[in-house]
């Protein structure tokens, strides 16, 4: 019953056309292997066929129900990088389409990356994890596009999303806050006044990194407490520009919040997180929130 529950509602979410090619099949030869490596939290496995080497990666900035996904393959060749690609996690269901950043890799000849992946039950969206029930009901990662079929025969997906959310429990820990709490939330943090924060994050940016034309994305996560004070910052992603990183900071950590709500209503720590991009035009400054 609940798979056919899931493959309703994943269907319901997923389309695009037919694969257009023979689908191959690429078996796993590794289990899922989990790492921490420049602060992210990631779990890949590796695939073999004919020799060549294939692989799998899911991967989090931060707590959250959505996740960052790659695959490379040397079958990936002809994948076109201004067409979207089609993601399929079920036998017989369509396929979840998606613009894919295409990359040439040196060991598996092309890389495709899909970003903000996320799942969910009918109930609504966790908070600050991944829904492994429905992820352990995935059994396989298609890449369709054109005559490009690739099955990745990962099996259940479970154990990918389980080693994740272990992984962004600590993170939680780290900034201080109850993962068991932030997953039974009824609410979460978030800005009293959004509007006047992204004009906030627009001043801040700051005249000598103006200057010096320094712009690109970040993520961030304000620590918000039961009374709706940020009490902290976390530099989730770096801009890679110190200016720019402690610019956004030092606004979101300004801001007022609404606190998050516990499973029975009550206001608690947690934290609110956001990607921004500071972007350059020929007049000012541009910031970008998704």
């Amino acid at each position: 019953m609940r798979r056919t529950l899931f493959a309703v509602i994943l269907s319901a979410l997923l389309a695009g056309p037919a694969a257009a090619g023979a689908e191959t099949v690429v078996a796993p030869i590794t289990p899922w292997q989990a790492s921490t490596e420049g602060g992210l939290c990631r779990v890949e496995r590796k695939f073999e066929l004919g020799g060549q080497p294939h692989l799998l990666i899911l991967e989090q900035t931060a707590p959250g129900s959505a996740f960052g996904m790659a695959v490379a393959s040397p079958l990936l060749a002809e994948l076109d990088p201004a067409q979207p690609i089609l993601l399929g996690f079920l036998s017989g269901d369509p396929g979840l389409e998606r613009r894919a950043r295409v990359e040439p890799n040196r060991q598996f000849g092309k890389v495709a990356i899909v970003t903000n992946l996320s799942f969910f039950p009918p109930a609504g969206e966790p908070h600050a994890r991944i829904e492994t029930a429905v992820l352990a009901e995935m059994d396989r990662v298609t890449v369709t596009q054109g005559n490009t079929l690739v099955n990745f025969a990962s099996g259940s997906l479970g154990e990918a999303a389980a080693a994740l959310n272990g992984c962004t429990a600590q993170m939680l820990r780290s900034w201080g806050l109850d993962p068991e709490v932030q997953y039974g939330l009824q609410s979460a943090a978030f800005p009293e006044q959004e509007a006047k924060l992204a004009r906030e994050l627009r001043k801040a940016y700051p005249p000598r990194a103006y200057r010096a034309l320094q712009n690109g994305p970040l993520e961030v996560a304000a620590i918000v407490d039961p009374s709706g004070v940020a009490t902290g910052c976390k530099l989730i992603v770096s801009s890679s520009f110190p200016d720019l990183d402690a610019a956004a900071c030092k606004a979101i950590s300004k801001a007022r919040y609404r606190p998050a709500r516990d499973a029975e209503g009550d206001p608690v720590a947690s934290y609110w997180k956001t990607r921004i991009t500071y972007a350059l035009s020929e007049t000012d400054p541009v910031l970008s929130r998704p």
